[in-house]
């Protein structure tokens, strides 16, 4: 009696299990697969300007809300505008897409995406005049990840592969470039690893690999190519660093490192600048922390000299302009 109470008991608990997994993976077999369509991981945030009601003209954010924005490779991939004539589009494929805008069923227009990179963020403003659309300006911002950025002229092609891995010396760093993986760009138009030559100015953002017998090598998830320009101006005569108060710094931010930032300053190189807590970060009267400066920003330093290391000279920052 008590084995075969057992047994009903595990086959009760058995079956239980096997629904609830059964609810669990059905899920919604018209919606669209998130996962696969993320792969490339190309997100597009967007706004819809101008005119409201299509029959009325009346002006009016809340008029956009029956409209709505799809992925013509993949309809399943649809958003709703909101009030504000806002909408988000994420996991579009690299390459190229089409857009379709649409108000009640009734299409408004569309526009095609092209040479997008993997991983990219573009941003658009579309203009609604009646039942016309315009896009009116668009941004590509790049792809927004990466562990380090770093940005300097490429010192050396190591190795120069369109198949397969090339290897570039950039700013000290050894840096991997691998299909795929790597988008290369100049402005807003695609590039490859051919372009990618000694005395380029390169602004890299990437992430780590697994150390090697030289070193550990950077695979870049992104290579923007800034000019032809093959020319830095070194330091006069190696750093001249004065030790004390009222030491000035003033240019680009060229790396960023854990409580540091190396701004280059023209005709006088490289100044690694120290940040505390104490630090006044800001523009204008807009306060920044140092989680929010970036890699290319133009800044001023006001602090402490501290003398040199490593060939850079040293400055403990009091405050930093944002310009």
């Amino acid at each position: 009696m008590r084995t075969a109470l057992r047994e009903a008991s595990c086959a009760a608990f058995l079956a239980t299990i096997l629904s609830v997994l059964a609810c669990g993976s059905g899920g919604n077999p018209s919606g669209p697969s998130h996962s696969a369509a993320g792969a490339s991981g190309v997100t597009l945030e967007g706004v819809v300007l101008g005119a409201g009601s299509a029959t009325t003209g009346a002006a009016g954010p809340n008029s956009l809300g029956a409209m709505t924005v799809s992925l013509l490779e993949n309809p399943a991939i649809t958003v709703l505008v909101g009030a504000d004539g806002s909408f988000t589009l994420r996991g579009l494929p690299a390459g190229s897409f089409t857009l379709i805008f649409s108000r009640d069923g009734v299409e408004l227009g569309r526009f095609v995406f092209s040479e997008v990179m993997p991983n990219q963020q573009i941003t658009v403003t579309v203009q609604l005049t009646g039942t016309t659309l315009v896009v009116v300006e668009e941004k590509r911002n790049g792809i927004g990840h990466g562990d380090v950025e770093i940005e300097g002229l490429v010192e050396a092609v190591l190795v120069l592969n369109p198949s397969g891995d090339s290897r570039f010396q950039i700013r000290g760093y050894e840096v991997a470039a691998r299909p795929g993986q790597t988008a290369i760009r100049e402005g807003n138009r695609a590039r490859s690893v051919t372009d990618v030559t000694v005395g380029r100015r390169v602004h890299v953002k990437g992430s780590w690999l697994p150390p090697e017998t030289r070193g550990q090598p950077l695979l870049a998830l992104e290579i923007t190519l800034q000019g032809s320009d093959t020319s830095e101006p070194p330091p006069s005569s190696g750093p001249s660093c004065k030790v004390g108060p009222n030491a000035q710094v003033e240019g680009p931010i060229s790396s960023k490192q854990a409580g540091a930032i190396v701004v280059a300053q023209q005709g006088k190189g490289e100044f690694q600048c120290e940040v505390s807590g104490s630090t006044r970060i800001r523009k204008g009267n807009t306060k920044y922390t140092f989680e929010q400066l970036q890699v290319g920003w133009r800044v001023h330093v006001s602090g402490t000299g501290l003398g040199e290391s490593r060939g850079r000279c040293r400055v403990q920052a009091d405050e930093i302009k944002v310009q």
